[in-house]
């Protein structure tokens, strides 16, 4: 999936809110810009590396969709995306990965103590963006809740998804209340204060937001698929590549409580590292299974809620198209 280009607007709140006047070639706003894709680690002009874009994006059609504009939206897409961008910083500290989006993960450029403070710094400036918010007062004190709320279950998600790689069992249940927390909760956020910007009352918005988490499961499950089976030329990761860093992933989830394949994972989950053919390996026995077949059906069953949660509701017909070709392109994506 590529970045749409009617995210322009988000991007420019983005640089003039991450890039204030000044020498940009060292201190942090620079590692910030480094970390967005911005720059080379020594100040340099790069082409940017963004993310897919999916959260501003879902934050800029709901607003259409209740019949606001892109304007209305713009800085409660770029806080939302500024906000996924800082706990992408902090994940890759606390997951000990060194690379992002094909280059050197910030922390190992930086030190970790430099990683954590740049990623606060973040935080902070992606939520003084809803300042700038055209909306009455009451309406902005909600996009703030609404915010807030999301932060606190994000760390929540994480939280969980950081105890299940040493839990002695996590069952789908458990993996799905995570991840509608850690990636489910942004996207519904993005909903959420996007239709809120745009004019909707609490009740629309709460339809949206719950569009929004059932597109972060069916994405975060993908996601999980990708991170097994996917093409490495296309995901950049190896074949197996969860399996290496012991997540459990849905798939290893489902797998762990298969009668036949649970204990052999089991055993390599609670041996010593395994190497790159022992993911492989793994990852063909449970295709073989049938377990990359039950992930993308679960996944297809979210992205089914999400749709359900459109139609439910009285919204535009083009930006209500566009949200559900969001979740199709969301369920075909392969990196």
């Amino acid at each position: 999936m590529k970045a749409d280009p009617r995210l322009a607007p988000v991007h420019e709140v983005m640089r003039r809110a991450v890039a204030p006047a000044g020498d940009q070639r060292d201190g942090l706003y620079h590692w910030l810009g480094y970390h967005l894709g911005w720059s080379t680690p020594d100040g340099r002009p790069a082409d940017e590396r963004r993310a897919k874009g999916v959260r501003p994006l879902v934050c800029m059609l709901a607003s259409r969709a209740v019949g606001g504009d892109d304007t209305a939206a713009v800085p409660a897409a770029a806080a939302i995306e500024l906000t996924h961008e800082f706990s992408l910083i902090h994940d890759d500290i606390e997951d000990g990965d060194r690379t992002r989006r094909g280059r050197a993960a910030l922390w190992t450029l930086t030190g970790m103590p430099h990683g954590i403070n740049s990623g606060d710094a973040l935080f902070g400036i992606a939520r003084s963006q809803l300042a700038l918010s055209p909306v009455a007062p009451d309406v902005l004190a909600d996009l703030y809740a609404r915010y807030d709320d999301a932060c606190i279950r994000l760390a929540e998600g994480q939280y969980l998804d950081l105890s299940f790689e040493t839990a002695d069992y996590v069952t789908v249940d458990d993996y799905v209340d995570m991840v509608s927390r850690k990636t489910g909760a942004l996207l519904a956020a993005a909903a959420g204060l996007g239709a809120r910007a745009g004019g909707a009352s609490p009740d629309v918005a709460d339809g949206l937001a719950r569009y929004g988490l059932a597109l972060g499961v069916a994405f975060q499950i993908k996601d999980d698929v990708l991170g097994l089976w996917g093409d490495p030329e296309r995901t950049g990761k190896p074949v197996g590549s969860d399996i290496q860093r012991r997540k459990k992933s849905l798939p290893v989830v489902a797998a762990l409580a298969d009668p036949e394949l649970g204990p052999r994972l089991l055993d390599l989950y609670s041996g010593p590292d395994p190497t790159p053919d022992d993911a492989r390996r793994a990852a063909e026995a449970m295709e073989r299974a049938g377990v990359r077949e039950s992930a993308i059906a679960i996944a297809e069953d979210f992205g089914a809620t999400a749709k359900a949660e459109l139609e439910s509701r009285a919204l535009a017909d083009g930006p209500r198209a566009e949200l559900a070709e969001l979740v199709r392109r969301v369920m075909q994506r392969d990196n």
